[in-house]
């Protein structure tokens, strides 16, 4: 049903729900009438997972290396190398995005720069969150999420080194706040940056289609002069046809 055009999702919902129901799945028909159609963000980054799996696979591997990263920096070290993992996770999650504007495009929907802000966060969150890693790869995906904050993600590292069993001495207070600190500003310059890089993006795109939008105004004009051009001289040869007669 994920794969499906959206306006084809609560049909085939249904259907599925009778299906089960006449074959004695009473259970599983009740469970599959419980699932609510996609928003368009989640139903685009579902078929971005089918129509762009490279891509996807790309943003999962750089949601990876900025989780080892954040490890790095709560051991106190790895700061710079935070940011640029901050950095790469956003650039892939742009990538993405602006594909996901081009399916819904191509879908003949209007995208706002909201929607596309709202697939974005949808795809950040979904690769750094490890339950929802897998629904992202397969296309099921079945809410909006928002990508997790700082203490989210050091949480994240902490129960990754506890499944580890690591044994070292506990870090001093004062090594964790500094370690926090650092993490937390490379995070503002890596989102500055990010914010920066948004808006001249979305400023390029505002001048493309006004570049577009004027280049068919032109080409409007240039037909109606030649069409003119051709009825004048269409006139000037009757004019010429009536003196000699």
């Amino acid at each position: 049903m994920y794969a499906l055009p959206l306006e084809e999702f609560t049909k085939a919902r249904n259907d599925l729900a009778r299906r089960l129901s006449k074959a004695g799945r009473g259970d599983a028909a009740e469970e599959v009438k419980k699932l609510v159609k996609p928003s368009i963000p989640v139903w685009t980054a579902n078929q971005l997972a089918r129509r762009e799996p490279g891509e996807v696979r790309a943003l999962l591997r750089s949601a990876e290396e900025l989780r080892k990263a954040q490890q790095r920096a709560l051991g106190g070290k790895g700061g710079s190398d935070l940011q640029d993992r901050l950095a790469e996770q956003r650039r892939s999650v742009r990538a993405l995005a602006r594909l996901g504007r081009d399916i819904l495009a191509n879908e003949g929907r209007s995208v706002s720069d909201a929607i596309v802000g709202r697939i974005a966060k949808t795809l950040d969150a979904a690769a750094l969150d490890e339950g929802w890693r897998f629904q992202l790869r397969a296309g099921r995906l079945t809410e909006e999420l928002e990508p997790p904050g700082f203490e989210a993600l050091a949480g994240m590292a902490s129960a990754r080194r506890a499944r580890k069993g690591a044994a070292a001495a506990k870090p001093k207070p004062e090594r964790i706040g500094e370690a926090r600190r650092r993490v937390q500003e490379a995070q503002r310059e890596a989102r500055a940056r990010a914010r920066e890089a948004d808006q001249a993006e979305a400023e390029a795109q505002r001048a493309e289609r006004a570049a577009g939008e004027a280049h068919q105004t032109a080409r409007a004009a240039r037909k109606r002069a030649d069409e003119a051009q051709r009825a004048l001289a269409e006139a000037e040869a009757a004019l010429r046809k009536t003196q000699r007669s």
